[in-house]
């Protein structure tokens, strides 16, 4: 089959289509010049060990694997380079299939690039077949648009293959004991009954009297550098933003966005036509905006009538902020965007305010001593809670005998003063006369912060929870956290309280329980080919990635490529993609 493919250049035919193939490759790659042959000296980009990358074979790899739109990337002179590395550690894992004693017979490779299903990803590319089946002549027309011959083509597929194979090869010889698959299970399965106390930093300031108008003056007079450097960290949240109230005229850039197409361009497919058509009929002939509006916008959404909302300019399309910067209200301005372009008039517009600190300094003062205040209290009494713990209180005793020692439920309450008898008028009713009624009751001064039982702080239970992770559902997340409960022996509170966010948690583990030995060993099998799959991926990488050379590679391979750099039986011309990358920013700079 191999000759049969070659055979097509014994024809006289081969001038003719030799000379269509330079005709079309010089349309698809430019002349001689460009980008792709910087290098006329050496023709080899990469050499592997006996093997020399031709540049032949480089270039089809090029077109194989990206098509001809990255020669105009701006990224290209990488994007080469990694191509010709990955290209050699194909050759580099051929050659140790090779070592191994693997081979490819020539109905192997014939398979390997007729047959759709064997994995050669060309077949489909390069498009080689014809109703679902391999074709000659499309095979004959693919390698021609690649300016590639089909014993260069053959050789190096060959070559694909034995990298293919080794690859499955190191992925055979991996293996996973029944131990290690236990292990995991078991971690990933294990869970805990807890009981925990979280104490927010609002329950904890629920404890205290409001601070003083005296005692945040103090502050304020005291700490005057915490105070500015707050305000300083914190200067966005005493900014209002500029902001600005648009009337927009959209034109789509992209056609198949034009589902509100403008009545009187519905006619000009050209979006910068489009847009240079309203942009005179605002600017220069003076039309009424909202007339032109209703002429010309085509916004996928109209309900708005194309005014926006009084915005922060922040937030807005940087085109648009350079646009109507310094524009007062009543202007028209223009914008390009990526995918449209915008007419816009300044309805109103606010500038930036910033609140100065003299301001605002009493209410930071305010937050700054009322956050101290709670991190000291919920320090110590964080600690008071564990030490009651662990001699054998429950926590929710234990936090009523710590947070909530000197606080009260409830307002006390006291019957109001009676009238003096002297001072009652001489028709009152007699006492004994008088109807029973409940005592008029009135609020008792008290210097203790009152917190209602509904707003406290109390132990929760949470059952089930997975401790295989850091995330723990009902906890939230903690590495910490995580770790001392897994090992944590049942009926244990732990000794430190951890902070998960805002909060601080103190927890007790409740109960353990192990993961099932039975749902295990139904699940063995799966668990073994899923360790597998992930250890080879790791190991040996994607076989298709590094078969279409574009990584990236596992631990084995990778170390393959490091020492054959190291021996220098795998290197790269260097020369070529400096002189590549040299070409391109100069015509960069040239722009």
């Amino acid at each position: 089959m191999l000759q049969n493919l070659r055979d097509q250049k014994n024809s006289w035919l081969i001038a003719v289509l030799f000379g269509v193939i330079i005709l079309v490759f010089i349309f698809m790659f430019g002349m001689p010049g460009t980008d792709l042959f910087v290098s006329k000296t050496n023709p080899d980009v990469a050499k592997v060990g006996s093997h020399k990358i031709s540049f032949d074979v480089y270039r089809s790899m090029i077109y194989r694997y990206h098509g001809d739109d990255i020669y105009n990337a701006p990224n290209y002179p990488a994007q080469a380079r990694q191509l010709a590395e990955g290209i050699g550690v194909i050759y580099l894992l051929a050659d140790a299939a090779r070592e191994a004693g693997l081979r490819v017979s020539d109905e192997e490779l014939h398979d390997y690039i007729t047959n759709w299903e064997s994995g050669n990803n060309d077949i489909i590319r390069l498009g080689f077949l014809h109703k679902n089946q391999f074709s000659q002549r499309n095979y004959n027309d693919a390698l021609s648009r690649m300016q590639l011959s089909a014993r260069d083509y053959e050789d190096f597929k060959r070559e694909e293959l034995l990298a293919r194979r080794y690859m499955i090869l190191m992925m055979s010889s991996i293996s996973v004991s029944d131990e290690s698959l236990w292990h995991d299970y078991a971690v990933a399965n294990a869970a805990a009954d807890l009981e925990i106390v979280r104490l927010t930093t609002s329950a904890v300031g629920a404890t205290f009297k409001n601070l003083t108008t005296e005692e945040i003056a103090n502050f304020a007079e005291r700490d005057k550098d915490k105070i500015q450097d707050y305000y300083n960290e914190h200067l966005g949240d005493y900014t209002t933003p500029a902001k600005a109230k648009l009337h927009q005229i959209v034109i789509q850039k992209q056609y198949a966005k034009l589902t509100n197409p403008g009545e009187k361009t519905i006619k000009t497919n050209q979006p910068t036509e489009r847009f240079a058509i309203v942009k005179n009929q605002v600017l220069n002939e003076n039309l009424d905006f909202a007339q032109a509006f209703t002429d010309y916008d085509e916004s996928e959404d109209k309900e708005l009538k194309g005014v926006t909302g009084l915005l922060s300019i922040d937030i807005m399309a940087e085109p648009i902020q350079k646009a109507i910067e310094g524009k007062a209200v009543g202007e028209v301005v223009t914008a390009e965007l990526s995918d449209r372009f915008i007419i816009a008039k300044v309805l109103e517009r606010t500038d930036k305010v910033v609140t100065p600190l003299a301001d605002v300094q009493y209410q930071i003062a305010e937050k700054l001593l009322n956050d101290q205040r709670i991190k000291s209290r919920t320090d110590e009494v964080a600690a008071n809670m564990i030490a009651l713990a662990q001699s054998g209180k429950s926590l929710q005793d234990a936090v009523s005998s710590t947070l909530y020692a000197n606080v009260l439920a409830d307002q006390p309450m006291a019957p109001a003063a009676e009238i003096a008898p002297d001072s009652a008028p001489a028709d009152a009713p007699k006492a004994e006369d008088a109807p029973e009624t409940a005592p008029e009751l009135v609020a008792i001064p008290t210097e203790l912060p009152i917190v209602p039982e509904a707003g406290r702080a109390k132990a929760m239970e949470i059952n089930d929870v997975t401790t295989s992770t850091s995330f723990l559902t009902g906890v939230g997340m903690s590495d910490d956290l995580a770790r001392d409960i897994r090992a944590a022996q049942p009926n244990t509170v732990l000794s430190k309280p951890y902070q998960i966010g805002e909060d601080t948690v103190i927890v007790k583990v409740v109960n353990k329980k192990e993961a099932s030995r039975d749902l295990f060993n139904t699940e063995i099998e799966q668990l073994r080919e899923q360790a597998i799959a992930e250890k080879a991926l790791k190991l040996v990488g994607s076989p298709d990635a590094v078969i279409s050379a574009s990584g990236p590679y596992g631990l084995w391979v990778q170390q393959k490529i490091s020492q054959a750099k190291t021996d220098g039986s795998f290197t790269l011309t260097e020369d070529y993609f400096a002189k590549l990358a040299s070409r391109r920013q100069k015509q960069a700079e040239s722009k």
